[in-house]
């Protein structure tokens, strides 16, 4: 795992967002809102002595296609130890075709998984009037579906935001447009991705970055 092996050699961390309008922060109600700008203070509390750098490159409106097209450029600008892919919600909004869809994940995480470079999906937000288009969830199932085939680790924003929202008036982690997060939903998320990236490093242990590599003395 190329993000543990970082933490290890060097107590340190690049992290690469792309996204769409969800990245970009659309719905905060300022910039240190955004899930991207929490994820990196809440990743560095979590991990003892570690400095991590979490980059975000969303851009509004796009699809998974969009952002295949720039992952290549992204990469290489940023040179990530992890990537976290916040995806399928223009997809599902849009009706890009389903297989479509499918084959532009599996690629883009094959030619990340060739670069051993790390992932995490994150997959659309739930909200009451985007799902009563069947289309949509079928775009969340093939999310999770493909994380699976390609072994990458998954954050359902989609179901912990649905059981979140079961029972209220009024969506709780939504903006008054009912489609983007508000703060309160981009915090839930960083935590939520921040809980998913530690528990995933060896033995899930929030101390990693002060375990000592083979031959070498541990960091106070």
């Amino acid at each position: 795992m190329r993000l543990s092996q970082a933490l290890q050699a060097r107590h340190a961390a690049k992290v690469l967002v792309v996204g769409s309008s969800s990245t970009v922060g659309v719905g905060a109600s300022s910039p240190s809102k955004t899930y991207v700008a929490r994820l990196e203070p809440d990743l560095e509390r979590a991990v003892t002595g570690a400095d991590f750098e979490v980059v975000g490159r969303g851009v509004s409106g796009e699809v998974a296609q969009g952002a295949a097209d720039r992952m290549k450029r992204e990469v290489e600008d940023v040179k990530p130890d992890l990537v976290v892919w916040q995806v399928g919600t223009n997809d599902a909004l849009s009706h890009v075709a389903i297989d479509r869809f499918r084959n532009c994940l599996k690629n883009t995480l094959s030619w990340l998984k060739q670069r051993n470079i790390d992932v995490v999906l994150i997959n659309p937000q739930y909200a009451q009037a985007l799902v009563k288009d069947a289309y949509y969830e079928q775009v969340v199932n093939t999310i999770a579906n493909v994380a699976r085939e390609s072994e990458v680790l998954l954050v359902d924003r989609y179901d912990a935001m649905r059981k979140l929202d079961f029972g209220n008036s009024r969506p709780v982690d939504l903006s008054s447009d009912n489609l983007h997060m508000n703060d309160e939903g981009y915090r839930r998320l960083a935590e939520q991705l921040t809980e998913t990236i530690v528990a995933d490093l060896p033995g899930g242990d929030a101390s990693v970055a002060n375990r000592p590599t083979p031959g070498s003395t541990s960091r106070q």
